[in-house]
């Protein structure tokens, strides 16, 4: 990879991959504020990205720098190094920054789906929350494969003192959040899921992440090793889409909601995928809305 290229990588996306997430944000969602990945005993978080300029600033040092100077940083290496370790991570760090602008104006358009940032994140951790776990076990969903992909999420309306936990999911520059009576989303901008984005895989298309863990949870599949999108959204299917074409898969299953919304979105995708086979796998669970409902009342 080119360091041109490498520099237009999400900072946040990269971090993520490396098990560190940010403790809080600031800004509407446009701050991300993390414990310094690169100095050990930083209680208070010094360690700011800025997800708009995809830049780093390091209020301990005083300095600040683009991806490749931290990742040079984070495990000692050179340049040419570094840009070897982008290419290792492969198509997941494949959304790139400059993206974002027009990622934010598409997200305007989505009917119902204007997210506003009213939320600010305090903190993220591995599920410990007793309440969490029970939410978790009742859709059936089991911890070890939730604990692969989720994190426990404490967040707060701006400008209030009262508290909020939930499950959370990442997507976009965000986390798709949910507990028992709550349904949303945290973060700047609202976005696809994706897991194991590779060539010569077959791709799995969730309409949202409780269906995929539900998946996983009754098929006790522990090391998910094919490809699978998650739109978070039934109004992200042009982008989940794209993201289809733009690779070499072998085959295209669907999983979505037996509704309206999720017949319609799979009539999008039967019509507009012509390349490889796709397979329809709602006949799974006929007889409830979506693969999550069924694994929930079927037992």
């Amino acid at each position: 990879m080119r360091a041109k290229e490498a520099r237009e990588i999400s900072i946040t996306q990269f971090l993520s991959k490396r098990w560190f997430e940010p403790l809080q944000t600031k800004k509407s969602g446009t701050e991300f504020w993390y414990s310094s990945p690169i100095r050990n005993g930083d209680k208070n978080p010094s360690f700011k990205v800025d997800v708009i300029k995809n830049l780093r600033f390091d209020f301990w040092l005083n300095t600040g720098w683009n991806i490749i100077d931290l990742v040079c940083n984070l495990d000692n290496s050179t340049v040419k190094e570094a840009l070897k370790t982008f290419d290792s991570y492969g198509s997941y760090l494949a959304w790139k920054t400059s993206d974002q602008t027009s990622i934010l104006s598409e997200i305007k358009k989505f009917a119902g789906e204007k997210e506003k940032n009213t939320f600010e994140i305090l903190s993220i951790s591995e599920i410990k929350n007793k309440n969490l776990v029970n939410y978790l076990n009742s859709r059936k969903i089991d911890l070890n494969v939730a604990k692969n992909y989720l994190k426990e999420i404490h967040f707060k309306r701006h400008k209030q003192i009262k508290k909020y936990y939930a499950v959370g999911f990442p997507g976009g520059n965000g986390f798709e959040v949910r507990n028992i009576g709550f349904k949303g989303f945290i973060g700047s901008s609202k976005w696809l899921s994706t897991i194991n984005i590779w060539n010569n895989k077959s791709v799995s298309i969730f309409e949202w992440f409780m269906d995929f863990l539900a998946f996983l949870s009754k098929n006790k599949i522990t090391n998910f090793e094919n490809s699978a999108i998650i739109m978070n959204s039934v109004n992200l299917r042009k982008q989940a889409l794209k993201t289809i074409t733009d690779y070499s898969f072998t085959k295209v299953y669907l999983f979505l909601d037996n509704d309206e919304a999720g017949n319609n979105a799979k009539q999008f995708f039967i019509n507009g995928i012509k390349h490889i086979p796709v397979a329809d796998k709602s006949n799974l669970y006929n007889d409830f809305n979506d693969y999550n409902q069924m694994i929930i009342e079927s037992n």
